[in-house]
């Protein structure tokens, strides 16, 4: 994990950078309920989703503010996922990459969904703020690892001004 924490009175910034692989936030499920009276919905969140969300939680927990953050914020997610094996087969004569595939990030066009990885990093930092709609600006960008990167998620969070 890399982080940057740079603070004045008024700026702030807080960087980080953890070694996951990204995941979108599943949508909530009903299950049929008998009761009494008959049958009721019930919705719960998968357990996926619930482990992604704690295991966030836990890995950001050393960059988390003294405080929590008020006023408007901007975030910007940046998501790197794991190259799938055709984007990584090299020629045995060349050694080049092999379907014009770049040894750089790629852009991700693959689910998850932008919004849906950024409701699981929003909801797992709940504790940092008063509300995830004080988020005025979100930027979320999603990329397939470099040749010699690993998937990860960075995460950067600014007061706006």
């Amino acid at each position: 994990m890399v982080a940057a924490l740079r603070s004045s009175s008024e700026t702030l910034v807080i960087d980080f950078v953890l070694n996951i692989d990204p995941h979108g936030k599943e949508a909530v499920k009903a299950r049929a309920i008998r009761t009494g009276k008959g049958w009721t919905a019930q919705t719960y969140t998968p357990t996926k989703t619930r482990q992604r969300m704690k295991e966030i939680a836990l890995l950001a927990r050393p960059f988390k503010p003294a405080h929590r953050l008020e006023g408007p914020l901007h975030v910007e997610l940046v998501a790197e996922f794991a190259r799938p094996g055709y984007m990584c087969k090299r020629s045995k004569r060349t050694g080049e990459l092999l379907g014009g595939h770049s040894e750089w990030r790629i852009l991700h066009t693959a689910k998850p969904d932008c919004d849906n990885i950024s409701k699981l990093v929003l909801d797992s930092l709940k504790e940092w703020w008063r509300d995830d709609a004080q988020v005025t600006r979100l930027e979320v960008r999603k990329f397939y690892h470099a040749m010699d990167g690993k998937p990860l998620l960075r995460v950067v969070i600014r007061k706006a001004s």
